[in-house]
């Protein structure tokens, strides 16, 4: 009986080994159906081709022979990378006539680049396009050719989110295409295959269509340095907030400079945690959702240098009326309010106009294009970011310049008197140099890092590919901003005392509120016993 047990347990192993090889090599099987010496951007979906008894397909006037058809699990795009599919028939094509892609059949449209759909429904008017193109012979020579009579048309998208190369708007776009059907990228010389691009009809704004080809993003791993400088950005954020709590539960923190740093902060808290999310995660986001990250990212650090730039003239208006009768701290601060926020905000407005208006894309900002933010590869960051923020870096130079100045003269005056009000004059001198001090810390810690950054930024267009060391300083400086504000503004002395004195207050108030309710429940209690002991003597 145990050895019965045993034979069957046996087979049943037996018959399970069984179905894995088998399945295995179902599998083995499905991933060598691919037709050799046949590249997958040569081959075209049969599914709806019409089929012969001997297993041939007519496709596009095209007849494929059977021993060019196989049977196919997964779509190739760009990069060779290979989405699966339900098997389905795919035929060589491309051995008797050349192939050119397009991005969907030419009757019909392409709904949205980011989703690699074509409509179901034919086009309700003709495209009137030129069909001939100008083709580059394998001899050098220029020769035009009639787009679908000459080649054999490939359809298919090679990624999502692709965008059209249109040297009719831009003569940085300029592409060449050749007789097997690749096209040569003009503005980093790059060879793309049929598999890499699509060509598609475009309007252009006086209402001619024209071929152009659809590629797909260039992505540059990250380099060391900017991951560092991510991962650090995303570091900042919590003490940037931390600060921001300090200024604002403590009272005596909450005055004009307090205030005014609540204000710096909270934008770049913003801003840094936008950028340090889109570039940590992997989540691609739609045009839509990058480009409003995008304004947001732009109108928050727009806002934090107009906001450094208010300090750096608070400070300097604080020693030259000095004496002098001055705004309340409330109107000045209303003032700066509306200078620091509403700037930024008509700023912001401008680019998303420009962004999606008629000009050259070499003029436009570019946020949302590539990605979610401004593009950097030329010159139109300096128009939209850099060059504003360079004028109020070199402003705010010459303000706190002016104020070191008025320290001094002060210092000298001071230094001069001996009556009674010495001592007064000395203290109030003391409290301004004490703020002086600080904010002129996070200038140093926020200005001359990003003016390094300007600096780097116009390098990187002058001279392509060099690099100084000392950039890399200035971006981690940048990106670690944060933690280097939280120990300038929090881990001081006074600052430290305040939030103990602040948390003892707290803790004082807690446990009073405390004995005070015990108190009350004690009498209540008390009450409520010698009503009770009066009810008991008038029943007894």
């Amino acid at each position: 009986m145990g050895e019965k047990i045993e034979n069957d347990t046996a087979m049943k192993h037996n018959t399970f080994y069984c179905h894995i090889v088998a399945a295995f090599a179902h599998f083995i099987v499905c991933q060598a159906a691919i037709l050799p010496k046949c590249p997958f951007e040569d081959t075209v979906d049969l599914t709806n081709a019409k089929k012969f008894n001997n297993g041939s397909y007519l496709y596009e006037n095209l007849v494929i022979h059977s021993d060019l058809v196989d049977i196919y699990n997964y779509e190739e795009i760009f990069n060779g990378v290979r989405l699966p599919r339900a098997p389905h028939p795919r035929g060589c094509a491309c051995q008797e006539r050349s192939c050119i892609r397009f991005c969907c059949h030419p009757t019909k449209e392409l709904i949205a680049n980011y989703s690699r759909q074509c409509s179901n429904e034919e086009l309700e008017h003709d495209l009137e396009y030129d069909p001939y193109i100008n083709v580059l012979a394998t001899n050098g020579t220029m020769v035009r050719k009639h787009v679908t009579k000459e080649f054999t048309i490939v359809q298919g998208v090679p990624c999502e989110g692709a965008y059209s190369l249109a040297p009719q708007l831009d003569e940085e776009d300029a592409w060449d295409i050749f007789e097997n059907g690749s096209i040569l990228r003009h503005y980093d010389m790059a060879y793309l295959t049929k598999r890499d691009y699509c060509l598609m009809p475009m309007e252009l704004d006086d209402g001619q269509w024209v071929l152009n080809p659809m590629n797909c993003p260039i992505v540059k791993p990250a380099s060391l340095s900017l991951q560092i400088n991510n991962i650090a950005m995303a570091i900042s954020v919590p003490f940037i907030i931390l600060t921001i709590m300090v200024y604002a539960l403590i009272p005596e923190l909450r005055n004009l400079h307090g205030k005014c740093l609540i204000s710096y902060l909270t934008p770049l808290a913003i801003g840094y945690s936008i950028l340090s999310t889109v570039s940590l995660s992997e989540v691609e986001f739609p045009n839509f959702v990058c480009s409003c990250l995008g304004y947001v990212a732009y109108y928050c650090f727009m806002s934090a240098f107009f906001w450094l730039s208010v300090i750096s003239f608070d400070l300097w208006q604080n020693f030259r009326l000095t004496g002098s009768i001055r705004f309340g701290q409330r109107k000045r601060f209303l003032l700066y309010s509306s200078y620091a926020w509403g700037i930024p905000a008509g700023l912001t407005l401008i680019v998303i106009g420009i962004q999606n208006s008629n000009v050259k894309d070499l003029y436009k900002p570019g946020i949302g294009d590539d990605y979610c933010w401004l593009k950097t590869h030329d010159w139109s960051a300096m128009i939209y970011f850099f060059g504003i923020n360079l004028v109020i870096v070199l402003i705010d130079i010459i303000f706190f310049s002016m104020t070191y100045y008025k320290i001094t003269v002060m210092q000298r005056d001071i230094d001069k008197i001996i009556r009674n009000d010495t001592n007064e004059g000395r203290h109030k001198l003391r409290t301004h140099k004490n703020n002086f001090g600080l904010f002129l810390r996070l200038f140093l810690i926020m200005g001359v890092s990003w003016l390094l950054d300007i600096v780097s930024y116009i390098e990187s267009l002058v001279n392509p590919g060099g690099t100084n060391p000392i950039y890399y300083v200035s971006d981690f400086m940048n990106a670690i901003l944060g933690l280097l504000i939280f120990v300038c503004f929090v881990l001081k002395p006074k600052v430290l005392s305040l939030i103990k004195k602040r948390i003892f207050e707290t803790r004082d108030e807690t446990d009073h509120t405390m004995t005070t309710e015990s108190d009350e429940e004690e009498i209540s209690l008390n009450g409520i016993g010698s009503d009770v002991s009066k009810q008991r003597e008038v029943l007894s």
